[in-house]
């Protein structure tokens, strides 16, 4: 079966690794340096491709199923283009977009459409919604997750490890939570908490805009997503906001006119690259349910692969997308319509095959009851 990759970065790498060995994969992207490099590095089609000028849908019903991994400013145009093309989608675009606004299309188009499929959200959703089947109704829900270096660098404690757009998307766009069974709108680092984990280090965490299709899909009395960093980060992030630097309105420099949030941006890609430094991913769900003192807990930590070179962020991330890929392309997804990944992750079996080829791919779900 035909797999068509949207994205030639580190996560799409990440999607095609997993991927290649069981399905014909394609990976398209814009940049001719990237396409090279994945030539010379894995054994995959490539395909050069510019989103923002080629013919999208005729391209996607060639293959059977495609998987998205570009920035969220794309992520409605390839949900729209799938439709047209009445292909299935998997897609971790961190859309700011109402995804759900689409539901019609989809199901007009008779396929299968589910957002939000990389770590968090994606493999957290999954998780809650396995906890949520498993016991009807939960009580709090606190999801921890981050990206960070392996080791705390300046200036800010952070590398990037997936698009710098979407990463200062978090520190800008609304966050909704639930507290007390209502949603609640917060402003993106509030809730800031610290705490310590060993081999790691001194970490903060604090609300962003993660939540999503949980708020509509999975009941409890509070809810929320706090995004991990070094502890410190968020102040100094709290300075380039207020500076304007995060701003996405115009300005004209020089008689050009660009955003801050673009310069910005750019100066992230440059700068905090550090090709030399590895990363890692962490993540710590806890729930409680009603009536019952204990709580579920489910830890996942990842660190650079030395071996493929594959990034923390590029492995859960990309290999969640091709967990539930494989799912849908062996015909154990049959919904129709937009489901979101803790839908998916409601259904045991499935819950189970996507754990099991994560722990065969080396990213282990520890999981307890304390």
């Amino acid at each position: 079966m035909k797999v068509l990759i949207l994205g030639g970065g580190t996560v799409g790498q990440g999607i095609a690794y997993a991927l290649k060995n069981e399905f014909n994969v394609t990976i398209a992207d814009s940049n001719e340096n990237t396409l090279n490099f994945i030539k010379e590095r894995m054994n995959v089609s490539t395909l050069k491709f510019d989103i923002n000028k080629d013919d999208l849908a005729s391209l996607m019903k060639k293959y059977d199923l495609v998987s998205g991994a570009l920035p969220g400013k794309y992520g409605m145009k390839v949900i729209r283009e799938a439709a047209k093309a009445g292909v299935d989608l998997v897609d971790n675009s961190f859309m700011e977009d109402d995804f759900y606004t689409l539901e019609d299309d989809v199901k007009k188009a008779g396929i299968t459409v589910i957002p939000d499929c990389g770590v968090a959200p994606g493999l957290s959703n999954i998780i809650v919604g396995r906890l949520y089947a498993e016991y009807g109704q939960l009580k709090d829900v606190d999801i921890k997750v981050g990206g960070l270096p392996e080791t705390n660098i300046p200036p800010l404690g952070y590398k990037i490890v997936f698009s710098p757009v979407d990463t200062l998307d978090e520190y800008t766009r609304k966050v909704l939570i639930l507290k007390d069974g209502n949603i609640t709108e917060v402003e993106p680092g509030e809730g800031l908490e610290y705490f310590f984990v060993p081999n790691i280090g001194s970490l903060e965490a604090f609300y962003t805009n993660g939540l999503r299709s949980l708020l509509r899909n999975v009941k409890a009395e509070n809810m929320g997503e706090k995004t991990v960093r070094y502890r410190g980060h968020f102040e100094k992030m709290r300075l380039l906001k207020d500076l304007g630097l995060l701003d996405d309105e115009y300005i004209s420099v020089n008689n050009t006119n660009i955003t801050p949030k673009e310069v910005l941006a750019e100066l992230f890609r440059r700068k905090l690259s550090f090709s030399d430094v590895g990363d890692l991913l962490y993540m710590e769900i806890n729930v409680t349910i009603p009536g019952n003192e204990g709580k579920e807990i489910y830890k996942v930590v990842d660190r650079t692969d030395k071996v493929t070179g594959l990034t923390a962020m590029a492995r859960t991330t990309g290999f969640t997308n091709a967990s539930v890929s494989r799912l849908l392309l062996k015909g154990k997804i049959d919904e129709k319509g937009i489901i979101a990944p803790e839908i998916i992750g409601m259904n045991g079996n499935n819950f189970m095959e996507i754990e099991n080829f994560l722990k065969m791919m080396n990213i282990n779900m520890e999981h307890k009851f304390q």
